[in-house]
């Protein structure tokens, strides 16, 4: 696409305010960026450089008078030694040939009272055998016996930059090591200062230089690389827009050409990914229409007829689930109960759960409802339909007004776990049978156990006594037998909202991970 390409707004956008185009809210361009950080750069590199060379060049020249004056000192001293009381011209001879270095501010030569035998001194005149009081803590008094030569810089009077390195030593005798006098010399740092600033006279017109040259250099520099950069920015702005078919053509082979083909790719990604959040918004509405629809399957009423009660309470793991409950009135003093939980979960589940369903209803009108009857004709039904991973457990049971008792009929769901009242605690009745979905051929046998009053029925799905919590421990069997035990004095809508409350206390933040069910009969009268 070339420049002159116009954009096109994207429906449901008007111009921008006050006719603003792509480009008018940069400020600060990366050219101008570019350029200034090559300029910031080469200008840290020059001035450390220039630091360096004034640094080393000092210390240089520092160490080298230093060592110098060291040298005088030590040569001082020693004509001191031997002269001192005895053959004064040498020393008047070394003091003079000090006073012809420029940068030697003073030179003083003491006796042992620490008063003025010979010396000059730049910065104005002494009185012979005086104490000399200048101020510098030389600490003459305290090294009688030690030759060391002791350093003091101070500040030198009249010169802001002027530093004074005041040499001195104590000059002992030869025989006793007593000490026979000091000698003490003044270096003035103005010649390190005055070489340096002829340093600095050379190097920084070839450093402003340099940063004229980076200067030019850098503007050119940005000039080419923000090239392709704006291709990028145009390219940006285009697909900002909403037009997911514009590809940037940048053909070179450096980052910048390897990012426009990385752009194009992400544009590309992104469309796809546009497409596929479409079609998951509709299936996620469609997936919640299907789970309203699921939920109204299950009956939500309180059935509270003749004696009985029974409520049933079920929640998908994912959306749709494979958990199924439903009791209907098979006659005036029959009711029949039905929990069923087919393997796996979402959307394959439910639809065999609603098989199940179908075929479970289809013996609401019929007079000769047996619970192994009805367990086999779900199983012949759907032994067929079922994909070779696909099974179901399911347990039905009626209970009988007249006689008073509870027939059942298992397809692999589990036992019959009751609560007596007479006893106050719970049973396990077990009957076992194939799960429906897996042989066609399977017979189903048929239980029945006495109801008293009092007795509750509870039959549920493995996401009740197998729901984690965060610590990874599972409800369990005892959990429920607890509650059920503790509670019996409840109603049984009572005592399925007492469960499903304790089980999403149990569970904390802890996603279920299966289908829960529940569904509690009990007999009242």
């Amino acid at each position: 696409m070339s420049d002159s390409t116009v954009r096109k707004t994207p429906a449901g956008e008007g111009p921008r305010e006050g006719g603003e185009r792509p480009g008018e809210g940069v400020r600060f361009g990366i050219r101008l960026k570019f350029s200034l950080a090559i300029i910031t750069l080469v200008s840290v590199i020059i001035l450390s450089i220039i630091l360096f060379f004034v640094w080393r060049e000092t210390d240089l020249l520092k160490t080298q008078i230093m060592q110098s004056v060291e040298r005088e000192t030590v040569h001082l001293a020693n004509t001191t030694q031997q002269s001192i009381g005895v053959d004064e011209l040498s020393m008047i001879a070394a003091i003079n040939d000090l006073k012809k270095i420029e940068y030697i501010r003073y030179a003083f030569v003491l006796d042992r009272n620490d008063l003025i035998v010979h010396y000059f001194d730049r910065r104005g005149m002494r009185e012979p055998a005086t104490p000399l009081e200048d101020g510098v803590a030389r600490g003459l008094g305290e090294r009688v016996e030690n030759p060391d030569i002791r350093i003091v810089e101070v500040r030198e009077a009249g010169n802001p930059r002027g530093r004074i390195y005041d040499f001195s030593r104590t000059v002992l005798n030869k025989i006793d090591k007593r000490k026979i006098g000091s000698v003490i010399i003044g270096l003035s740092n103005s010649v390190i200062i005055d070489e340096v600033d002829r340093l600095l006279m050379i190097i920084v017109p070839v450093a402003f230089l340099f940063l004229i040259i980076s200067i030019v250099g850098s503007i050119v520099l940005a000039s080419v690389i923000i090239r392709p950069i704006k291709s990028l920015s145009r390219g940006a702005e285009i697909i900002g827009g909403g037009n997911l078919d514009h590809r940037i053509d940048i053909s070179s082979r450096d980052e910048l050409g390897q990012l426009a083909r990385e752009f194009n790719q992400m544009t590309a990604q992104i469309k796809e990914a546009r497409e596929r959040e479409i079609e998951t918004r509709i299936m996620d509405e469609q997936i919640e229409m299907a789970k309203e629809i699921q939920e109204g399957l299950n009956p939500t009423g309180f059935y509270n007829v003749g004696g009985v009660q029974i409520k049933g309470y079920s929640k998908a793991a994912r959306g749709v689930g494979g958990d199924y409950f439903d009791y209907i009135d098979i006659d005036a003093d029959r009711v029949g109960a039905l929990i069923s939980d087919v393997s796996g979960k979402g959307i394959p589940a439910s639809l065999v759960m609603v098989m199940i369903r179908t075929v479970f209803t289809s013996f609401k009108t019929r007079k000769d409802v047996e619970c192994a009857k009805v367990v086999r004709a779900i199983n012949d039904a759907l032994s067929a339909e079922f994909a070779i991973d696909k099974f179901a457990t399911l347990f039905f049971m009626i209970y009988d007004r007249a006689g008073e008792y509870l027939s059942f009929s298992n397809a692999g769901h589990g036992p019959l776990f009751c609560y007596r009242a007479s006893t106050g605690s719970c049973t396990v009745s077990k009957l076992e049978g194939m799960p429906i979905g897996i042989d066609e051929e399977s017979e189903y046998r048929q239980a029945r156990v006495r109801l008293e009053r009092g007795d509750i029925v509870v039959l549920y799905t493995d996401g009740v006594t197998e729901m984690r919590n965060e610590k990874g421990e599972e409800y369990g069997i005892r959990r429920l037998n607890d509650l059920i035990v503790g509670n019996s004095r409840l109603n049984a809508e009572e005592l399925v909202d007492l469960v499903v409350e304790d089980l999403e206390r149990f569970r904390g933040q802890e996603p279920p991970h299966d289908d829960t069910t529940i569904l509690v009969l009990k007999r009242v009268s």
